[in-house]
């Protein structure tokens, strides 16, 4: 497995305090994942594993549900104890740039995040889980509730010899994000009820 550094301190937030701790396996930022640990649980930790969603995150857009997702997991973490970890890969790991690529596709031509992806010859979802198994190895975690709505992530960490059980995770939609998350939902599987009726 990679080698990587790790350092830690405590952060007090709006939603609670934590270990927050850096995981860094090179010298580019995109190389590193940020972990929030609440170590107050009792038997089995809630872990959500979150990609980076600028556009959400910081600017706010509504037209996915990726901040509520992650204020919605901090929540649930500083409350029941547990891991979020947060990998810096937009895109679901295809990259900010051709995130925006495919945005600018869905304005233009009226593509769906499915199809734009399709179009620019990206897979659906790229990202690969060996550092976050890493990461709950080192923490010495053998089975996990996994805060999410997309088997892929199920998948991946239960390919390990970690126990995972899916918590749901799911937002209302807004009239923004509805179009988004029914793709999700239609297109690639994701367990979203609202859509799946």
């Amino acid at each position: 497995m990679d080698k990587y550094q790790v350092e830690k301190t405590h952060i007090n937030t709006q939603l609670g305090e934590f270990d927050f701790y850096c995981f860094c396996w090179d010298k580019h930022e995109e190389d590193n994942i940020l972990v929030l640990v609440n170590p107050n649980y009792e038997s089995v930790p809630l872990v959500r594993v979150q990609s980076a969603c600028y556009t959400a995150e910081i600017f706010r857009s509504l037209d996915c549900d990726c901040h509520a997702q992650l204020s919605e997991s901090q929540r649930k973490i500083s409350k029941h104890g547990g891991y979020l970890i947060y990998m810096l890969c937009d895109g679901r790991g295809a990259g900010l740039l051709n995130k925006v690529k495919g945005m600018e596709l869905g304005v233009t031509h009226g593509l769906d995040t499915s199809d734009a992806y399709h179009h620019l010859g990206l897979e659906q979802d790229p990202r690969e889980y060996d550092r976050v198994i890493q990461i709950i190895d080192y923490f010495n975690v053998s089975e996990i509730r996994l805060l999410t709505n997309n088997p892929r992530k199920v998948e991946g960490i239960n390919s390990s010899n970690i126990l995972v059980a899916r918590e749901p995770l799911e937002i209302e939609s807004n009239e923004h994000s509805s179009p988004y998350l029914e793709t999700k939902a239609k297109k690639m599987g994701h367990m979203l009820s609202e859509f799946l009726k």
